[in-house]
């Protein structure tokens, strides 16, 4: 019984500390649409919203499409944390890494061996990478985002993407 009280002070605790925190800094949260290029089975569009948790650290969850194997339609979803360094010039370098889970086409095979089909199935993906940040003006920046995917499973792969997009703040400054 103590040891549960000590963790939800320690909770509340840690709570309370990021509440001043969260009320100085006014970063918005951003969405940026992206279009990459890449290995095979690298989502080539997407859309990631990047939600600030401190100055230099924030979350950001991600969305992409891509046209998979047997015609399917492979969505992908990760969340990442992003980890932004210090300035260099106007840029701003990042590293980030996630996780998350992405769609696959599994061939379905006959009884005489030729595959006759392909089925959907999901995959728990993990990713590394980084980027770099770029002011265009108050609202708006240039991001170029480099990642390495590697899916788990029984068909699990590994892709490689770099994405380029436009990120727009939603909300105030």
């Amino acid at each position: 019984m103590r040891a549960s009280k000590s963790a939800v002070f320690a909770l509340v605790a840690f709570a309370l500390e990021a509440v001043p925190v969260a009320a100085q800094d006014a970063t918005p949260v951003e969405v940026m649409p992206y279009v990459a290029l890449g290995s095979d089975a690298a989502s080539p569009v997407g859309a990631a919203v990047t939600f600030p948790v401190t100055s230099t650290l924030s979350v950001e969850t991600d969305v992409a499409y891509r046209r998979g194997e047997g015609n399917i339609h492979a969505l992908s979803s990760n969340t990442s944390l992003l980890w932004f360094l210090p300035r260099v010039g106007q840029a701003t370098p990042y590293v980030a890494g996630g996780v998350g889970l992405s769609q696959y086409g599994a061939p379905v095979f006959s009884s005489n061996g030729p595959p006759i089909g392909t089925q959907p199935r999901v995959a728990l993906t993990v990713n590394a990478g980084g980027g770099l940040k770029m002011p265009m003006n108050d609202k708006l920046d240039l991001r170029t985002d480099a990642r390495w995917f590697k899916s788990f499973g029984l068909q699990g792969s590994e892709q490689f993407r770099v994405a380029q997009g436009i990120s727009f703040d939603v909300g105030k400054r």
